[in-house]
């Protein structure tokens, strides 16, 4: 009995966020410019937050295994290697996954900090 009165309340709820998404995109033209899909809100929670997650954990351990490399290659003018390096394998993983809007696809630009608003 549990989990048909669980899994009837999900089906409602995602068909109810639909409906209201739909009102709501019907009521304000500035909401059709936008990319927010309600259909991705479930997916984008449940599975590409936790992989974005788990990019940015992998992507501060390759920092960090490649950080005498990256040593090596900073000796060299413009002397950036460590923030552009860091910007590649942390940075951009961390804002799409802390800092994208919920039900955003894509990131806007180049999906770093400066570019989310």
């Amino acid at each position: 009995m549990k989990k048909y009165l669980l899994l009837s309340l999900l089906v409602c709820f995602f068909i109810t966020q639909q409906v209201q998404a739909k009102a709501y995109q019907a009521s304000d033209s500035t909401v059709k410019s936008s990319k927010y899909n309600p259909v991705f809100v479930p997916f984008d929670l449940l599975i590409f937050r936790p992989i974005g997650l788990a990019a940015t954990v992998a992507g501060t351990a390759l920092f960090i295994a490649m950080s005498p490399i990256t040593a090596l290659s900073s000796i060299a003018p413009p002397h950036d290697a460590f923030g552009r390096v860091a910007d590649v394998f942390i940075v951009v993983p961390a804002t799409y996954t802390f800092l994208r809007p919920m039900g955003q696809v894509l990131c806007p630009g180049d999906c770093r900090p400066e570019d989310i608003k």
